[in-house]
């Protein structure tokens, strides 16, 4: 079974989606990608904040705001619009939930077929399964072709292409059956009450090129987005950058900040494509640039340290 989310297909062994079109592959965090996971499996379902925390990080302790940097991480990464939210919907009060019209799950549908062919190409008469049953939808069409041709030799003509059409005609029967949910989904579900939904900008970190940097704000704040990385945590990230070089990791850093809050949301990644997470809380943080850049910079060689090598 095969899990894709707006063209975006899930890739459990590498923790990433990879585009079904271009090929592209887009790298999620360990934790952002049983996130994803749990959302697409229970789509068109509210699942509220407390078991999205219980399922995704289990009896790990994390910040509060864990979550919606998760969730607008994602939002992102599958190409959802944060402000429409058209995929993963936030539900005031209540939770998310994902949107059943941007998830397909893949079967082995093609082999199906095949062994359906070669069974009646034998014309050796089998008992059908339940997925054999779908398969055979298109059969009354066929059968009002054969009545005007009642003689047997007209028939066998006509029983040889019978499953290229079938083949033909699936894909076009999926297709309309996908447009006819999506239309009428549209519909009937009531537009949902407008939330400021917070954005999700990315930002370049001067001389770290394994360091990607995420600003996470609310749309009329009018944050600087640039101001905090440069003036802020720019000597952090001076020192972690070797320390990421040395280890051969990657680091990914969401950030949100208030007027006596800061939070940060880091997630470690290694050459064998397994990652970590560290979530910081810094409280009445302005004029605490000294003590903000050595506990980051502490915490993450911590956390480096720790990781261990690929075998």
């Amino acid at each position: 079974m095969s899990i894709i989310v707006n063209k975006w297909r899930m890739d459990s062994s590498l923790n990433a989606l990879i585009h079904c079109e271009t090929g592209e592959t887009r790298r999620l965090g360990e934790y952002h990608f049983i996130l994803l996971e749990t959302l697409a499996k229970n789509a068109d379902t509210v699942l509220s904040r407390s078991f999205l925390m219980t399922e995704v990080w289990k009896n790990r302790i994390v910040g509060g705001n864990s979550l919606p940097t998760a969730i607008h991480a994602l939002r992102v990464a599958i190409d959802d619009d944060g402000k429409q939210q058209e995929i993963i919907k936030t539900i005031p009060k209540k939770g998310y939930v994902f949107n059943k019209s941007y998830l397909t799950i893949t079967e082995s549908a093609v082999n199906e077929i095949r062994e359906d062919s070669v069974a009646d190409n034998n014309e050796t008469p089998t008992e059908s399964s339940g997925d054999e049953q779908v398969n055979a939808e298109p059969q009354p069409d066929i059968a009002v072709i054969k009545q005007p041709h009642p003689v047997a030799p007209q028939r066998n003509t006509i029983k040889k292409p019978r499953h290229n059409v079938m083949v033909i005609m699936l894909p076009i029967i999926i297709i309309s059956l996908i447009l006819f949910s999506l239309i009428y989904y549209i519909k009937t579900t009531p537009t949902p009450a407008t939330v400021d939904a917070p954005l999700l900008i990315k930002e370049e970190a001067e001389h770290a090129d394994r360091i990607t940097i995420y600003h996470l704000y609310n749309e009329g704040t009018h944050e600087e987005s640039s101001a905090l990385v440069s003036l802020h945590l720019r000597p952090g990230m001076a020192k972690i950058s070797p320390l990421l070089t040395t280890h051969n990791a990657l680091m990914t850093l969401y950030y949100k900040v208030s007027l006596d809050k800061m939070v940060l949301d880091i997630v470690l990644s290694n050459q064998c494509n397994k990652s970590w997470q560290l979530v910081l809380n810094f409280k009445n943080w302005q004029n605490k640039d000294t003590e903000i850049n050595t506990i980051l910079f502490q915490e993450v060689e911590k956390m480096l340290n720790e990781i261990p090598k690929c075998e």
